[in-house]
């Protein structure tokens, strides 16, 4: 039996040497990354025993991925509990087999820049360490997901997505049935011109005008510490509930303000923007008016809402006020679009609550092309603000 300890360098050395001398190959690795002992290995995938790379955090290169489409026994790791972390490279041929295991991924910096720290060894496969590492590379055959080219493409857009969060989630696996469908929706694959031509075709409402009374809300939100520092009637245009000699009066005529989700059924809502209810001005302030939010942020504002406006299901009025406030990252949800925005992103809905709005439409959402396209300049640009809040002009339908 040999032993050697390898640095990130030595390792990238040794596995080109050994992928290309041994009959057989197995990988299991966190991550990995199409770099230039990729293409060594991908030039022996013939001699794939079982090859399985995990995608936790969305931290694999797309490109390798894509690379691995239909390769008999190549794989990725299934989510699960936990991280999916093993560093194992065995190698056989006949009677002789050569490992290496420690901390190194098949990745730029584990076998580059990296302080690594890996054991090689080579002796004769009946030796119990080899066995016990064919056992554990067995034990990983429940964890695998054949690659296929719908997997592939779908865990390049949520990786692209995920690239742009501090700490990115887990991609979503085609067995993950409702996920996978909403992930791979006409909304959440939608490229940045598709939308904003079919945002401008604005079948039902004029786009200009929907334009500047987005502009006009978000005015109105810049001057003021709170929503509670607005007047009556400027709650009433971001509520959707100005109207008439009322907007005339407070000199706020010239836009329907029930644009992006009227709510002028909604009584009781009416009745507690009238009477300056101050827990939903307390609700909205959960929402920052800069910069990302977090799904705790979101949460903490449904439970404060829902507190100041007991109902069975406020997922219109709550996501009106967001959606006024944010629109580059809520939509209001009622009536008129429910249909339209479910059928986008394949869920029933009769099954959308306030309590899966998350779930079900920002989290598609937030890995979409058209979402994380840069924001443009000239006409678009105002656009791009408004982008989530603007899905009702594709999906409005009276």
């Amino acid at each position: 039996m040999k032993a050697k300890l390898l640095d990130a360098r030595q390792l990238s050395e040794c596995l080109e040497k050994l992928i290309d001398k041994h009959e057989s190959i197995s990988i299991a690795v966190a991550w990995g990354h199409l770099i230039p002992v990729a293409k060594t290995l991908l030039r022996n995938k013939s001699k794939f025993e079982s090859v399985i790379f995990g995608l936790d955090f969305s931290a694999s290169d797309p490109d390798l991925i894509d690379l691995l489409v239909d390769v008999p026994n190549a794989f990725v790791a299934k989510n699960r509990p936990g991280c999916f972390h093993p560093k194992i490279y065995y190698f056989q041929t006949g009677r002789l087999a050569e490992a290496i295991i420690g901390s190194a991924n098949f990745t730029r910096g584990g076998l580059g820049e990296n302080f690594e720290a890996n054991i090689y060894i080579r002796g004769n496969t009946d030796s119990t360490i080899f066995e016990e590492i064919r056992n554990q590379l067995t034990a990983y055959k429940k964890l695998r997901i054949r690659i296929t080219n719908e997997l592939a493409a779908s865990y390049r857009l949520q990786a692209k997505a995920a690239s742009r969060q501090l700490r990115a989630k887990n991609p979503v696996f085609p067995n993950e049935r409702d996920k996978w469908n909403r992930l791979n929706s006409k909304i959440a694959t939608m490229s940045w011109n598709d939308f904003s031509e079919r945002a401008r075709r604005d079948k039902h409402h004029d786009y200009s005008k929907r334009i500047e009374l987005v502009r006009a809300i978000q005015t109105m939100f810049a001057k003021s510490g709170s929503f509670m520092d607005l007047s009556v009637a400027e709650r009433k245009c971001v509520a959707g509930l100005l109207r008439g000699p009322e907007a005339t009066e407070a000199k706020l005529e010239g836009y329907d303000w029930g644009w992006f989700g009227s709510m002028s059924r909604a009584t009781v809502f009416l009745r507690a923007i009238e009477r300056q209810e101050l827990g939903i001005a307390k609700a909205l302030d959960q929402i920052p008016k800069r910069g990302g939010v977090t799904r705790h942020q979101f949460e903490k504002y449904v439970d404060t809402f829902r507190e100041a406006l007991p109902a069975r299901d406020p997922i219109g009025t709550a996501t009106r006020l967001i959606a006024m406030k944010r629109p580059d990252l809520f939509v209001c949800v009622d009536g008129p679009n429910k249909k339209g925005l479910a059928r986008a992103l394949n869920f029933s809905p009769s099954t959308l609550s306030l309590d899966n709005y998350w779930d079900r439409i920002i989290e598609p959402v937030r890995q979409a092309p058209w979402y994380n396209s840069e924001r443009p300049s000239g006409p678009d640009m105002e656009l791009w603000d408004a982008r989530v809040a603007m899905l009702d002009a594709i999906y409005y339908s009276p």
